[in-house]
């Protein structure tokens, strides 16, 4: 069998696999209620949200039910990308609104030093952000910009798929109105979930709104629904449901949140210490560096292509390359989910051995 180091969909332990196979239910019974208030109760906990809703889809369509529900074609929005993951997150919004785009690229991040004068500048009623630059392995500030923007009136809406719960997170301290994670990333579940959170804020906004153009992402029937009967507005992939509770259920009898972040960040630390003794240059400026994914640069684009490739001919562990400025010669370890420290030692032993 072999090592999965990706940045998502990560390895699916078998009790979380296996929980997909319970017998089927009816989305519109007295089992799936309470199926489904269990998960949305316990997110709003995790997240330290208003209110939390599931979605069937990536986390692709939880950014975007964010966009539609928050944002509007009369505001302005400004946005600060620090990679392709960012970019899309700048595109979506700015389908729903104006958006301005203040760009960095090539491993560094965002901080409030760099972002305070364009949000001064913006005049902008809504700030949106990536919390973790999957494609370079960058953690940006969120929770000191996030504040600033909310100081300054901004909805603040933030991108966390590659970031939770492996990365300190809470939307009150961190002042964050919307949050959206992806199943198959930290938490260990299968694809196809997008996982919501709302602050009391963002929850007005949409509910006062006389119309929200979409139907499937409309929060107003997501939030009739569930205040009906804790149920969904329409039919759930409700086999993904069962595992992401099994998942809730691990995060919680090992430790929780604190522990979690702690697994990641101390793989994180290791991770990076290895490939610096390797004499690798890692993509991430100094203090930017993420809890879940760490990206390297190799010193040509066939050093990248030839350890990438023998890692998974020779050892059976499967690496993925970089994004951006990096895309030909760089290259990404995740330690994100449900990996285990000993695939971590043996990934880095075989590029010691490759490079």
């Amino acid at each position: 069998m072999g090592i999965l180091l990706a940045p998502g969909p990560v390895p699916v332990l078998d009790e979380i696999s296996k929980a997909q196979c319970k017998e089927m239910i009816t989305h519109r019974s007295g089992d799936f209620t309470k199926l489904y208030a269990d998960l949305c109760t316990r997110l709003k906990g995790y997240f330290g949200a208003q209110e939390a809703y599931v979605i069937t889809g990536s986390g692709a369509l939880g950014l975007e039910t964010l966009a539609l529900n928050l944002c509007e074609k009369s505001e302005t929005a400004v946005c600060f990308p620090n990679g392709e993951f960012g970019d899309h997150l700048f595109e979506t919004v700015g389908l729903y609104s104006t958006a301005t785009a203040h760009k960095l690229d090539g491993g560094k991040g965002w901080n409030l030093e760099r972002a305070k004068e364009h949000i001064d500048n913006s005049h902008a009623q809504i700030l949106s952000m990536v919390y973790n630059e999957t494609g370079y392995g960058v953690r940006n500030h969120i929770k000191e910009i996030c504040k600033y923007a909310k100081s300054k009136g901004m909805l603040t809406i933030v991108d966390g798929i590659s970031a939770w719960p492996g990365t300190e997170f809470n939307m009150k301290e961190f002042h964050v109105d919307g949050f959206v994670t992806g199943s198959q990333k930290g938490i260990g579940a299968p694809p196809g979930m997008a996982l919501l959170g709302l602050s009391q804020e963002a929850v007005d906004k949409f509910s006062k709104r006389d119309k929200i153009p979409g139907y499937y992402m409309n929060l107003k029937r997501h939030k009739k629904r569930y205040e009906k009967d804790q149920q969904t507005p329409n039919t759930p992939a409700i086999s993904l449901f069962w595992a992401l509770q099994k998942a809730f259920d691990i995060l919680d009898q090992k430790g929780g949140l604190p522990a979690t972040v702690k697994r990641h960040g101390d793989a994180a630390a290791y991770t990076r210490k290895r490939l610096i003794e390797m004499g690798f240059q890692l993509m991430a400026e100094k203090d930017f560096e993420s809890n879940t994914v760490t990206g390297f640069v190799c010193k040509d684009a066939e050093q990248a292509k030839t350890v990438k490739a023998k890692l998974a001919s020779e050892y059976g562990i499967k690496i993925v390359g970089a994004r951006g400025v990096y895309l030909d010669n760089g290259l990404r370890v995740a330690h994100m989910g449900n990996f285990d420290i000993k695939w971590i030692e043996q990934c880095l032993d075989g590029i010691e051995k490759l490079k």
